[in-house]
């Protein structure tokens, strides 16, 4: 039963008083008021109060269990979202340090005669590219998309050296030439640039790097590679050999996978297959986005911290070449591609490899992106004989250290990151998490592992308990209170009713004194003294289609 303030302002506003009163619905009749109080019981038909009703039949009892129900079903949903929640964290965290930023670096060292004079050597601007990808073997194999590597895998030397002697020429000759009339001035560059003396003179110079969020760099080599998707190539595929450079499949599956010289590595873990999702699935990409990475406002300090954008599964379709992609709605963008996806359960369903751009291919259109299925790096790492996993110690130590902490063993979580650590030192997220971990043990330090889970034992038990007395409490409240609806109403809309001659019984049950001092008085209204209580109340005659105000202090 809600409860009426007692009085607002000391001025009468209303023939009824200046205080809000209860509206009582058709139906119900005052049974007995305290000071802020008003019991309700449901009217018979015949418009008087009955005081027992069936504890077995009376349909109150079904609405309080109902309600009860809701109650625990309501809970019951908002733990599920919460779980779902603290799962999708724990999920990141554990992923976060096996996912690694890939470099693509190709530059060269040019030496140009200007004319007659002395050769110069010089180094044009390298052409750099990004992308991202994820360790998928502790002893450093890690999965990109193809076209991550391609410019400097399968690039085309003679056209790559016919572009740096232009820039080179450029850069060398460039400040001789700048008397010179414009047009003149790039057909004397164009001249340089072709004579057979420095046709040869370039060096190319190659880097493929992969960054951990440490900060340490490794050089890479690639090991399988298959080019971007391309229209004309053919849809069977085939893998051939590179040339000394690892095994190439043309048919536009855009997979690489990269060899770096270490061990215990952080890894991933592969989903067996991507058939199990589910349209409307949750999943989240992990990566590098260009966007981020190259963003004006932002330090270089946290370059090599991965972003992470959360979506859902959003389609299956196939792609030109007739093979099966997965297409969701979480943000990519550029340099997120060979970025892993992840499923809820900590294991990768794919990875980015295309997105939707406008017709001038100069502007993303999120919402719309596309993952290769985790079965095509299955089949690549096959290839080279390689078998995934993540059973490496530091993925040992650091997934029992999340594990730990969600548990809210923060003792053992922050042990278990120290051990980790060890490792593989310099992981931002380790950092962080060990020192969220030692603050809430020192602040809470009664809640860590086993006395946590005697602690939510024994509660649970309390609620049981709890629950059980506060619902037999509330169904005999129920029998002994009335059902009908409660509601606040104006001294307006009082006046008003009474003013019309609507069917409106009035109770004042001010307390005596307030009652013998006020000089606002209700023509009509039944007198109930809550002090010198009397059965009259009990007797209140109210039509159906009628209501019973209780007018109190």
């Amino acid at each position: 039963m809600e409860r009426a303030r007692s009085r607002e302002s000391e001025r009468p506003v209303s023939p009824v008083g200046h205080n809000t009163g209860y509206r009582l619905e058709p139906g119900d009749a005052v049974l007995a008021f305290s000071r802020y109080f008003g019991y309700l019981l449901p009217m018979t038909p015949h418009g008087k109060s009955r005081a027992h009703l069936s504890p077995v039949t009376h349909p109150h009892i079904l609405a309080l269990a109902l309600s009860l129900g809701s109650l625990v079903v309501l809970a019951g949903s908002a733990f599920s979202a919460s779980r779902s929640d603290v799962e999708l964290e724990a999920s990141i965290l554990r992923a976060k340090p096996a996912v690694v930023l890939i470099s693509s670096e190709v530059g060269a060292e040019v030496t140009i005669r200007c004319g007659a004079g002395p050769a110069q050597t010089v180094r044009p601007d390298p052409l750099y590219e990004t992308g991202s990808g994820f360790i998928v073997h502790p002893d450093g194999y890690i999965a990109t998309n193809g076209h991550v590597v391609e410019r400097f895998y399968e690039m085309n030397e003679q056209g790559l050296a016919a572009d740096f002697i232009k820039a080179g020429a450029a850069e060398a000759c460039g400040p001789v030439l700048a008397m010179l009339p414009e047009g003149a001035r790039k057909e004397r560059l164009r001249a340089i640039a072709a004579d057979p003396a420095n046709r040869n003179q370039v060096r190319l110079i190659k880097k493929l790097q992969v960054h951990l969020s440490t900060g340490k760099i490794y050089a890479a080599d690639v090991k399988a590679y298959s080019p971007a998707i391309n229209p004309d190539a053919p849809p069977g595929g085939k893998v051939v050999s590179g040339g000394g450079k690892g095994a190439v499949e043309q048919s536009g599956k855009d997979v690489a996978l990269l060899k770096i010289e270490a061990n215990n590595l952080p890894t991933v873990r592969l989903a067996p297959a991507s058939t199990g999702l589910q349209l409307g699935e949750q999943i989240f990409i992990i990566g590098y986005p260009g966007v981020v990475l190259n963003h004006d406002f932002l330090s270089r300090k946290s370059a090599l911290e991965a972003s992470v954008t959360v979506g859902r599964v959003s389609g299956f379709k196939i792609d030109i070449t007739d093979r099966r992609v997965i297409q969701t709605d979480a943000a990519i963008s550029w340099g997120n591609s060979g970025g892993p996806a992840f499923d809820l359960r900590g294991e990768v369903i794919g990875a980015a490899t295309f997105i939707s751009t406008t017709s001038e291919g100069d502007q993303a259109i999120q919402g719309f992106n596309f993952l290769i299925p985790v079965e095509t790096v299955h089949e690549f790492a096959r290839g080279i004989s390689l078998t995934p996993t993540a059973d490496s110690p530091f993925t040992q130590k650091w997934e029992r250290a999340v594990t730990s902490y969600f548990q809210g063993d923060y003792t053992g979580a922050a042990q278990q990151v120290e051990e980790a650590d060890r490792i593989m030192p310099g992981f931002p997220d380790l950092l962080r998490l060990r020192s969220e971990a030692q603050m809430r043990a020192e602040r809470e330090p009664g809640f860590g592992g086993r006395r946590l889970k005697v602690g939510i034992g024994l509660g649970a038990g309390l609620g049981m308990a709890l629950l059980a007395l506060g619902v037999r409490t509330a169904v005999n409240r129920k029998l002994r209170r009335a059902q009908g609806r409660v509601q606040r109403i104006s001294p307006d809309e009082i006046r008003n009713r009474l003013e019309a001659g609507a069917p409106v019984a009035v109770v004042d049950a001010r307390h005596g004194g307030n009652f013998d001092e006020s000089p606002v008085q209700v023509a009509g209204a039944l007198r109930y003294d809550i002090e010198r209580p009397s059965s009259q109340a009990l007797q209140v005659q109210v039509a159906p289609s009628g209501e019973v105000v209780a007018y109190c202090d």
